[in-house]
């Protein structure tokens, strides 16, 4: 696993492990995000809608703490759980949280 840290943005980027050791070793570390947004990179991982599931979690904690949870994956965002955002590409992954964040700004 890759963590690299822009901003106020953490981004996991799964290696050679598992997607769920993946999961589990991100779910495991809340002090490497606590406070930061979470980007999930996926891109080059192959993968069926039902294993982003545990991810599912995580996702309604960061919404709880009102932080944004992105998971960049090549694959049909229509077919995952509405608590969890999916986009193709790591630039819209940021500006999905830039658009999140102006509108707890905003107060929305």
């Amino acid at each position: 696993m890759k963590v690299k840290e822009k901003n106020n943005v953490v981004v996991f980027k799964k290696s050679s492990e598992d997607l769920t050791d993946f999961a589990a070793k991100i779910i495991d570390q809340p002090n490497v995000f606590k406070d930061k947004n979470i980007i999930i990179d996926l891109e080059e991982t192959e993968l069926r809608p039902s294993e982003l599931i545990p991810f599912e979690s995580l996702a309604i904690l960061q919404k709880k703490q009102k932080k944004s949870f992105v998971i960049v994956a090549d694959i049909d965002f229509d077919e995952v759980s509405e608590e969890i955002i999916v986009v193709p590409t790591l630039q819209e992954g940021f500006d999905i949280i830039e658009m999140e964040e102006i509108e707890r700004d905003l107060g929305f």
